[in-house]
């Protein structure tokens, strides 16, 4: 115990500091010291020349051996000279006097900081003008004499710095001891009387000399909190069952949620159940939901959504019990009803209700909404089921026809699980070649050539036969298999493709629909980038197709892939164009070349007004931003020859003809022109 006190761990570490400090400073006053010395040898040898150098320079131009040795001698008075001459040219030294190196035990040490011995030279010359060189004069010092009083002061330097950090060190801990530990121990022995249960009965004593410091700050804080934990105890209460609140309905539209509604129903099946009175589950779906919340921001679409519980809650009143399922689903409960067609009443007339214009930042937005019943007791007695059945039966109707309502029958449980086992088939349908593509022609209507072609998919179920893309894509999608499908669409695109262009069928473009998940798809780009590489296509005879439905999944990945595409260079058109919400923003903000009329707007030309208007109205909008336009599902002359007059560039349909295989569609590329 006595190593993990605070106290003993501070003295070790301190202490520590203390030395390590203590010894970094020393050595580095001992460097200074070495530096200094080394200067201070230089300094007395250039001295001692300097002294006998006007002596030496007669010495040698007199050339006398006795005056040089008298003058040299004079030197070894100083203990640090080793060997002191004056040499002649061309004549052995004039004069030398020698003194043996000296034996100090501090030598190796002296050695290795000022080297052994240090030689130094001056030459004899007369002071100019003559200049004449008689000689040289050299001095050898033995740096062991400085080496001696050098490390003799570095161990009293290192002594005394060690000793005076760690005296330092000893003081503060002492002060740390007294002013902290102690006064932090007199706490921890009054913490440890207080009652848990009445912990602000009991307050910590405030410690002397320390009330205007942190530790008095700490007692002070220490004795609030102690006085609001009692205090907060039945705030703590009250918040709980707040929290127990908020669990049980919606933060936004406060709303019942789906538990609450299960127990409510649970509550309510067991009150009537003996009775045998009917009740109805209504799940309403909102219709499109997520399309709408990607076209308006977050919180406008949270505004949304309570405009829509205030309107279904203000509507119903007290005739039914209403709560929300998630995101985009209420439900609501029906008791005591007597005839099924009361829920079916309560539908239509909810549903009457959402068809009402809600405003949103000034602008009017139309919401409809689908309605899936289920009753109790013909349906079931189970809440879980119940409500899984009207969710079904909701499913169901939309994917039929949205803005109704549908009753659930036991027939709805087998269509879902039809549509899982269609799934499912549709998982391995890739692998086992029951997917095919057909190509239908894009016609110029000016020229009458076949300028373009769009790429179809086809699944040949091998039970179910052909089965509608209209089925089968939206499979695809949730399931995220039409990752690997609208791969192999792409690249068996591009194949043909290039296939027809060696044909001769340069001019060619080919039109490929790209999902929503694709869209959505990082290496989408890439993966384009590496077809028309591998298959050696002009980016621009490559058409990607992409519905305004596609684009709100995720308006600002789409905004980001689109431009990128763009930048690879390929086509990009708007399919379906004025089916969805707000087609004009789309054009102004996305990089679209291209726009494609929607059948249903074709349809009826030229004797529908309203559908004139529309197609008429769609080709200026696509003059107006600088786009081509074409026109889907042209079936007869007529429509052909009003959309040519309207300004329309381009058609497609059954009247230029139907989607056929690749090996008909070369005959029809062949045969064209004979054929016109």
């Amino acid at each position: 115990m006595l190593k993990q006190k605070l106290s003993i761990k501070l003295l070790k570490v301190v202490l520590l500091a203390a030395f390590c400090l203590g010894f970094l400073l020393s050595l580095i006053q001992i460097f200074i010291d070495a530096r200094q010395s080394s200067i201070a040898i230089d300094s007395e040898a250039q001295q001692m020349l300097a002294m006998i150098r006007e002596p030496s320079l007669r010495a040698a131009y007199r050339i006398e051996p006795q005056m040089g040795e008298e003058i040299l001698t004079g030197l070894l008075e100083h203990k640090s000279v080793h060997i002191a001459a004056i040499k002649i040219p061309d004549e052995p030294e004039l004069a030398v006097v020698e003194r043996p190196l000296s034996t100090s035990r501090y030598r190796q040490f002296s050695d290795y900081i000022f080297e052994p011995i240090r030689i130094y030279r001056v030459s004899l010359d007369n002071k100019p003008p003559e200049s004449t060189h008689y000689g040289e004069l050299l001095l050898a010092i033995d740096t062991a004499y400085y080496g001696r009083e050098f490390i003799q002061r570095s161990f009293v330097v290192m002594l005394s710095g060690l000793i005076h950090s760690m005296a330092m060190a000893l003081l503060l801990y002492m002060i740390y001891t007294l002013l902290l530990t102690k006064p932090l121990n007199r706490l921890i022995r009054n913490l440890a009387k207080i009652n848990p249960d009445h912990p602000g009965k009991h307050k910590l004593p405030m410690p002397r000399g320390h009330r205007q410091n942190e530790l008095g700050l700490w007692v002070r804080t220490a004795n609030q909190l102690l006085d609001s934990i009692e205090r907060n105890f039945h705030l703590r209460q009250i918040a709980e069952e707040q929290i127990m609140r908020l669990s049980q309905y919606d933060y936004l539209t406060r709303l019942p949620n789906r538990r609450t509604l299960q127990k409510y129903l649970q509550d309510l099946i067991k009150e009537v159940g003996e009775s045998q009175q009917k009740l109805a589950i209504l799940c309403l779906g909102l219709d499109d939901f997520k399309s709408l919340n990607a076209q308006f921001n977050f919180n406008a679409a949270e505004h949304i959504l309570v405009k829509i519980s205030d309107r279904l809650r203000n509507r119903i009143g007290n005739r039914a019990y209403i709560g929300r399922l998630g995101e985009d689903q209420f439900a609501i409960v029906l008791s005591s009803i007597e005839q099924p067609y009361e829920a079916a009443e309560m539908a239509q007339e909810l549903l009457k209700q959402l068809a009402r214009p809600f405003e949103i930042n000034g602008e009017p937005i139309t919401i409809s909404a689908t309605v899936g019943i289920t009753l109790f007791p013909d349906d079931g007695q189970d809440v879980d089921n119940l409500l899984q059945q009207s969710e079904f039966a909701m499913i169901m109707a939309k994917s039929r026809n949205k803005n109704r309502y549908q009753f659930y029958i036991a027939t709805i449980d087998t269509e879902i699980r039809q549509r899982k086992k269609l799934e499912m088939d549709l998982h391995m349908a890739l692998e086992q070649s029951e997917l095919s593509l057909r190509f239908q022609p894009q016609v110029n209507l000016n020229s009458s050539r076949i300028i373009g072609v769009e790429t179809l998919l086809r699944w040949n179920h091998p039970d179910k036969g052909n089965i509608s893309p209209d089925t089968f894509i939206p499979i695809a999608e949730n399931s995220l298999d039409i990752i690997p499908i609208g791969d192999w669409v792409l690249e068996s695109a591009c194949s043909y493709l290039s296939a027809w262009r060696q044909s001769g069928f340069d001019d060619l473009r080919m039109a490929v629909n790209l999902s929503a998940v694709q869209l959505q798809d990082k290496s989408i780009v890439e993966r384009v980038e590496g077809l028309l590489s591998k298959y050696q296509i002009p980016a621009d005879k490559l058409e990607l197709e992409v519905t305004e439905t596609s684009i709100m999944e995720d308006i600002e990945v789409s905004c980001a892939q689109l431009n990128r595409l763009k930048e690879v260079g390929v086509i990009l058109a708007l399919d379906d164009f004025g089916t969805g919400y707000s087609s004009l923003s789309y054009l102004k903000r996305f990089p679209f070349d291209k726009i494609k009329i929607d059948k249903s707007f074709v349809d009826g030309l030229p004797d529908s007004k309203e559908n004139t208007v529309i197609v008429e109205a769609i080709i200026q909008l696509g003059k107006s931003f600088g786009l081509e336009v074409i026109a889907e599902g042209v079936e007869t002359m007529a429509q052909e020859k009003h959309l040519r007059h309207a300004g329309c560039l381009e058609g497609q349909g059954y009247f230029y003809g139907k989607p056929v295989l690749d090996d008909e569609f070369l005959d029809v590329l062949k045969n064209w022109d004979r054929d016109q």
